[in-house]
């Protein structure tokens, strides 16, 4: 009885936990953006992060009117969110990975505002430049 116990306890922190890596720290995707950086803000109730708004180069056609696409995302890195509050307006280049789901302490979930669900977030700038309206 007790080796039935065992191996079921084990079976079930197992699961718990390979759940836990796939789902919040194992990275969907990894890649950039490109666009105007619009808003960043630091915000949250119990955990203050650094989010922020991009609009994105081009546009988009949804249905029968054109669109900018927007992109919104989370920073955990404090010197990078530092150097990103003196971007606003201009045009830049974001690395960002892709989690499936998100964790509270590293930043907001966009599901409902990006295109594709999960939870961004900008870990590097990798080009800056004016915008020339």
């Amino acid at each position: 009885m007790r080796k039935v116990t065992f191996i079921s306890i084990l079976v079930i922190l197992l699961f718990v936990t390979g759940y836990v890596y796939w789902f919040y720290y194992n990275p969907y995707s990894e890649g950039s953006r490109e666009g105007v950086l619009q808003k960043f803000s630091r915000k949250g109730n119990v955990f203050k992060t650094h989010e922020g708004e991009m609009i994105q180069l081009g546009f988009g056609q949804r249905g029968a009117a054109i669109n900018s696409q927007y992109y919104y995302f989370s920073v955990d890195d404090p010197k990078v969110a530092d150097s990103l509050q003196h971007c606003l307006g201009k045009i830049v280049r974001l690395h960002y990975v892709q989690y499936r789901k998100n964790l509270p302490w590293r930043g907001e979930n966009y599901n409902k505002q990006n295109a594709e669900k999960g939870q961004y977030v900008v870990d590097r700038i990798e080009k800056v430049e004016n915008a020339t309206y």
